[in-house]
């Protein structure tokens, strides 16, 4: 004995007239079966009638109304509402850090470029004030007294300012960068003198060199 089960799929659309008075006939009939729609979403009898009443006859386009949309598409509810914004905030959250991130690293580039370049330019002014110790500008020539004997770095500090007074650390003197202020502190070694600059919004050393006086090639 042999038994079988038979199983009737419709799927209609809704826009078209002639199968929606083909669902109605399946509605008024004793078994309407089970209602699907394409998303796989269950809808109940009374909804797709609903529905039905809100369609007019002739296949052309109309309003509906928000509720039967949304029990026509499956709606969107509060709590779906609610998980996509906070989704959306927390994507312009993340994307304002990472902006404001570049934006920091951009602007901290800009400016450690305008002191290495404020400094070069002052290392360079420091080595003509030094270049031209003792100088005759008349010969040419270098003329330093014999009683300075080999200490050309420490007369040459005489010649510079110093903020705190103290020379056991050399001269120290705040020079302005843009709008940035760098300490350069130069100390004196025989005729050598050594030059570092450090940044006071950062306390960090930013370059130093030392240098040598050409007067030391003229000296007794």
């Amino acid at each position: 004995m042999t038994s079988s089960l038979t199983f009737h799929f419709h799927v209609l659309d809704l826009c078209n007239t002639d199968q929606r008075t083909q669902v109605r006939k399946l509605l008024n009939g004793e078994k309407s079966g089970s209602i699907h729609q394409l998303d796989g979403s269950c809808l109940n009898k009374e909804d797709l009638l609903s529905i039905l009443k809100a369609l007019p006859e002739e296949n052309e386009a109309i309003e509906i109304s928000l509720d039967d949309l949304a029990n026509l598409s499956g709606g969107v509810g509060l709590p779906e509402a609610l998980v996509s914004s906070t989704m959306l905030m927390a994507m312009v959250a993340g994307a304002s850090g990472l902006f404001s991130s570049s934006m920091n690293a951009v602007n901290k580039s800009q400016i450690q470029d305008s002191l290495n370049a404020g400094v070069s330019a002052n290392i360079e002014n420091v080595r003509n004030d030094l270049s031209n110790l003792f100088l005759n500008t008349s010969t040419g020539e270098y003329q330093p007294t014999p009683n300075i004997s080999a200490n050309l770095g420490a007369e040459f500090l005489k010649t510079l300012s110093d903020n705190d007074g103290n020379s056991a650390n050399g001269r120290q003197e705040n020079i302005t960068i843009g709008d940035q202020v760098v300490q350069r502190t130069i100390t004196a070694d025989g005729n050598t003198i050594e030059i570092s600059y450090t940044h006071l919004g950062t306390m960090e050393q930013i370059d130093s060199t030392t240098m040598v006086s050409p007067a030391a090639g003229w000296l007794p």
